[in-house]
């Protein structure tokens, strides 16, 4: 078996400075050497910002500490260069440069199947396949009782051994920035009910992935839930430059984080069937962030202008192209 070591600190950032967080997100740190409250890093189409609203970013927050047994921590899975989750491309980088030791790459539930055992390091590439090639960690659920399906059949493209949980559901971890506008928590709402409000969801979701992702043997306390909740939700990500139209705030546009802070949300905003609680009509020009592009005049061989009318162009037609949702599928009659 692989000797599971917890190695590379800036791998998952457990530091608690401004400059080795930069440092692992990849980029130098100009941002933040500026405003201790923003976060710069490039990616794959020009440069993403996060902005702390609540002030400089923490980085001793129980979000970056080691609370579990298996050396996992919030940010393991949560990484503030790949948009506060992970993708296929941060993973494989980790993997190389830890030779599968980061602690991502644990077998709870980073492998294809439950329980996995890699004798080396090609063993452990397959192993690891739909978290490295897709960045999807496996979640272990039981049926609920009461639920309105069931199990009929199952095919197992991995071929798993027997699990101990009835169904094995692969997903991304769910971005930890942008939470205010949430209405329930996890990618099936299973997380919130009618009667926890988001921040007790939020607190719930931290003490259970860290009893599940990380292996904790107890739970967290109220305070160190508390503020991880209050840091996540702090917490606002959006694209600020792009490679080919620059700069997203040029021009009159209204790219980036800094919009979001003021933008108003509750459930039913701008609501389509008339269940806005302040009776506003609905308005189909749901984004206007690059509405000043439209106009813009561009000459031959203007690529940055002709990329921004481009935006502007897209904007546009998700604001106004209609889309009939036709010939779904209905659910077969349950067997006796």
């Amino acid at each position: 078996m692989l000797n599971r070591r917890f190695v590379g600190l800036s791998l998952v950032l457990c530091t608690g400075v401004i400059s080795s967080l930069l440092s692992a997100a990849g980029r130098p740190g100009t941002a933040a050497d500026t405003d201790p409250g923003i976060l710069d890093v490039r990616d794959a189409t020009g440069e993403l910002r996060t902005l702390d609203v609540d002030g400089p970013l923490d980085l001793d927050n129980p979000f970056f500490q080691d609370l579990g047994t298996n050396g996992r921590r919030c940010v393991t899975c949560h990484q503030p260069a790949a948009a506060w989750t992970i993708t296929p491309a941060n993973v494989q980088a980790r993997f190389e440069a830890s030779r599968g030791t980061d602690p991502i790459f644990t077998n709870n539930d980073g492998s294809n199947c439950e329980g996995a055992v890699s004798h080396s390091l090609a063993e452990e590439r397959a192993d690891y396949g739909l978290l490295l090639t897709r960045g999807l960690i496996r979640v272990g659920l039981d049926l609920p009782p009461g639920a309105e399906f069931f199990i009929e059949s199952v095919k197992d493209p991995n071929h798993c051994r027997q699990a101990t949980n009835d169904t094995s559901l692969y997903r991304r971890p769910l971005p930890s920035t942008n939470l205010r506008f949430l209405s329930a928590v996890m990618w099936d709402g299973r997380e919130s009910s009618p009667d926890t409000t988001i921040p007790e969801d939020l607190a719930h979701q931290a003490n259970g992935a860290t009893r599940g992702h990380a292996q904790a043997t107890h739970d967290l306390t109220d305070e160190q839930a508390q503020q991880i909740v209050s840091f996540e939700t702090g917490l606002l990500t959006s694209q600020i430059r792009d490679h080919r139209a620059g700069r997203l705030r040029s021009d009159g546009a209204l790219g980036g984080p800094g919009t979001l802070s003021g933008q108003p949300f509750f459930i039913g905003i701008n609501d389509p069937v008339g269940l806005n609680p302040t009776d506003a009509s609905f308005d189909p020009n749901a984004f206007m962030l690059f509405a000043a592009w439209a106009g813009l005049k561009s000459s031959p061989g203007d690529r940055q202008t002709d990329a921004r009318k481009a935006i502007a162009r897209g904007e546009r037609l998700f604001n106004t192209r209609p889309i009939t949702i036709s010939t779904t599928a209905t659910a077969a009659p349950r067997p006796n």
